[in-house]
């Protein structure tokens, strides 16, 4: 493959047009040892970008130029558009204007008189641009002063002085000053400045021409800058755009006060029929107060606060400024509409699952209130059913075809305000944080038991920035209740492996759990961005501290249970990041690293069944049917009927998605990871993690995938074969020669793995 594509790259010069040249590349260089300039930031004043290239080849440009006299027919459209790309010659009068740009960055960046060279070479009809930067000796900063005339702007600056960028020694630095002019900008507007603005903000710089110094002066200018205060608020909570200037409002005024110790607020509610919400409701959400000087800041949290009623889809917050009785005192009204979104919604699901071969469906009904208590509360509660025809073991009797069947039911509350038995007033001010009630039960028939899970949980989940998100979750409750058939207990009594009777005993999980999610995605926008997930959970810790009372008895085999049911004691973390790059045309490279282990201790020997880590299926390592890779190079010689779990896991997957007609989309991928036990364990033999095997026990897929992406719903097909399997011996792992069809595992799913 990778020779093709380089003679195909080499065939392109017959269809460069005479007298062209495709670039291919640039080159920055710096001819100074003595002085740092960032290679990046020059670079993004290069104007005429060369096409992208792997080691030099250039397919896409080769298969632009094979079909492009083709285009009229609908195929060879297609592939032009989202396989080729057009070829970049290169152009003279953009390099020249690059040159100038750079020569700009210096002189912005204090290198004041440096030279840039652009120096085209050619070869084979391909160019590369080498700029090379020849810089003077940079202007550092002498003297920082500041001008300002209004002595109480001049009072406020001085707040932030030790945040100011423009410091004695620096380099003389345009960017660094306009980024000063934002942070005293910010500053400004966060206390009372309402119609300030950064072009009040200017540098006067007086150059020393034989010291290389500069001295720089903040001027604001000469004019008297007002502080405003909040005069009234006046919230529209029921605001139809339609309606507005026609339906006859009432104006109801509404007193509170966030603690006793604080002084009493005033809200004015103007609404014409009941809007059907408690006006307490938005005590914590809007943080724009009368009397309080005006805060960009609080006017930003309580948009992201009123975003967080689910009530609510669209809102708006706008300021009039009044006339007052002391001249030296200004005043804004406050104007804040609300328009509601709909207060019931129902939500059909349904899928064809493959579990291991095992084919079945599932299907769910969900219904969301968004306003069930009146206070902006959203409840949901989903049924779910399903059932799958499942193999057994031949010497156990299997009842009809599809003898599995699961059904449940789930119920969850998320209030938009922290329920907590601590204030924490501060924390509820900055963050908003929302408290989350959960609860579900579920029923498992399998052929050979029956499991009845219930669980529920409480915590949080709240915003520090626009980019990070944290929940937390200090009571999660989950039990699980395992009927085994007569037959089937009979098997587990003379089972021996303790881990393979742990998957069918009964056991509670009681502990903690929190996520640290970063996500750098600009909404709407094309743009390159990271997610980072941090998972932590810990289960049995509190339980243990009361072993020693009635609370907590001790069973026969030694272990510690309440009402009657043996506890789990364990922690566990995983570490999920991922890189999410654009092309053009909608392409998109997502590459993925994943990283988890988790350690049973005191009560427990094993992780729970349904904590392990697992590998295989629709999600992650597409090449194994579910639960059914690794740990390790076990090889289940015997073919039993065993699920493979582990205690930590390792996994990377690259995915290149590309558009294909309307809303089909594809994808070619590639996933690399295996799971292992931190002990040595009968059931899993060579599963063990051990520094110097573990890489060569590290399996290798690759696909092909087909997304049906309606916007708001995507279904998902995968097809993937194992490249690299370690449950064969070494020397033998690599399959690619031996694959065959019954090796290819096809998958299904809704939305994307990762």
């Amino acid at each position: 493959m990778l020779v093709v594509l380089g003679l195909a790259s080499c065939a392109i010069r017959k269809y460069v047009p005479e007298g062209k040249a495709i670039l291919t590349d640039y080159e920055i260089i710096n001819d100074s040892t003595h002085y740092n300039i960032s290679k990046s930031e020059v670079s993004n004043y290069v104007i005429q970008k060369p096409n992208k290239n792997i080691f030099g080849w250039l397919p896409r440009v080769w298969v632009y130029y094979k079909t492009l006299d083709k285009t009229d027919k609908s195929f060879y459209r297609w592939i032009n558009k989202n396989f080729g790309v057009e070829p970049v010659y290169y152009n003279s009068v953009l390099t020249a204007d690059s040159k100038r740009q750079i020569e700009n960055y210096l002189n912005n960046t204090g290198f004041f008189k440096s030279r840039v060279m652009a120096t085209k070479i050619d070869k084979n009809n391909r160019a590369t641009v080498v700029y090379r930067i020849i810089p003077a000796k940079p202007y550092t900063i002498r003297e920082v002063d500041k001008k300002i005339y209004d002595s109480a702007v001049s009072k406020e600056i001085s707040k932030i002085d030790n945040d100011l960028v423009v410091k004695s020694g620096d380099n003389y630095n345009v960017f660094t000053m306009d980024k000063e002019r934002d942070l005293i900008t910010t500053h400004l507007r966060d206390n009372g400045y309402f119609f300030f603005t950064k072009d009040y903000i200017l540098y006067e710089v007086d150059t020393n021409l034989r010291q290389n110094k500069a001295d720089v002066t903040l001027l604001i200018d000469g004019k008297k800058h007002d502080k405003y205060f909040i005069n009234k608020v006046f919230i529209y909570p029921d605001y139809n755009i339609k309606t507005a200037n026609t339906i006859v409002n009432d104006t109801v005024p509404y007193t509170f006060s966030l603690r006793k110790k604080d002084p009493e607020y005033r809200f004015d509610f103007i609404y014409g029929n009941n809007p059907k919400v408690h006006l307490k409701t938005f005590n914590q959400v809007i943080q724009i107060h009368p009397g309080e000087e005006f805060s960009q800041k609080k006017v930003s949290q309580t948009y992201g606060a009123l975003g967080s009623l689910k009530l609510y889809r669209l809102s708006n917050i706008s300021f009039d400024t009044v006339p007052s009785d002391n001249d030296s005192v200004k005043l804004l009204n406050c104007i804040i509409t609300l328009q509601k979104d709909k207060i019931h919604h129902y939500n059909i699901q349904l899928e064809g699952t493959n579990s291991g071969g095992d084919l079945g469906a599932l299907g769910s009904l969900s219904y969301r209130n968004n306003n069930i208590f009146r206070g902006s509360e959203a409840l949901r509660i989903t049924l779910k059913g399903g059932f799958q025809a499942q193999r057994v073991d031949e010497y156990f009797i299997q009842e009809g075809m599809f003898n599995t069947k699961e059904f449940g039911v789930e119920a969850s509350i998320i209030f938009p305000r922290f329920l907590s038995p601590i204030p924490l007033h501060r924390f509820v001010i900055e963050y908003q944080p929302r408290t989350m009630l959960l609860t579900s039960y579920n029923m498992q028939i399998r052929p050979l038991y029956s499991r009845y899970i219930m669980t529920a949980s409480f915590g949080y989940n709240w915003r520090s920035s626009n980019t990070v998100e944290h929940f937390l979750t200090p009571i999660n409750l989950n039990t699980v209740k395992v009927l085994p058939t007569e037959l089937f207990a009979y098997v587990l009594n003379y089972e021996t492996n303790q881990r393979i009777k742990d998957q069918y005993t009964d056991h509670l999980i009681l502990g903690l759990n929190y996520s640290f999610i970063f996500n750098n995605q600009i909404v709407r926008k094309n743009n390159d961005f990271f997610y980072f997930k941090f998972d932590f959970e810990t289960s049995g810790n509190v339980l243990s501290l009361f072993n020693e009372t009635p609370i907590i008895t001790t069973s026969s085999d030694n272990y510690h249970e309440i009402l009657g049911i043996r506890y789990a004691q364990y922690i566990k973390y995983i570490f999920d990041l991922r890189f999410y790059h654009y092309f053009r045309n909608r392409n998109m490279l997502v590459l993925r690293f994943m990283y988890g282990q988790g350690v049973a201790y005191g009560n427990s020997i094993d992780l729970p069944f349904e904590r392990s880590f697992y590998a295989g299926g629709a999600n992650g390592m597409r090449g194994w049917q579910f639960r059914n890779l690794g740990p390790g190079e076990f090889k289940n010689e015997y073919g039993l009927n065993l699920e493979h779990i582990g205690d930590m896991q390792l996994e990377s997957n690259i995915e290149y998605r590309f558009p294909i007609y309307s809303f089909f989309k594809g994808a070619m991928f590639m996933d690399v990871g295996n799971i292992w036990t931190l002990t040595d364990n009968e059931s899993f033999p060579g599963g063990q993690f051990k520094f110097d095997k573990f890489y060569k026990q590290l399996a290798l897929d690759a696909g092909l995938g087909l997304r049906l992406d309606f916007s708001f719903f995507l279904i998902r097909f995968d097809v993937a074969a194992p490249l690299c399997d370690p449950a064969y011996d070494e020397g033998k792992r690599w399959r690619i020669s031996k694959l065959q069809w019954k090796d290819v595992v096809w998958n299904f799913g809704i939305g994307y793995p990762f």
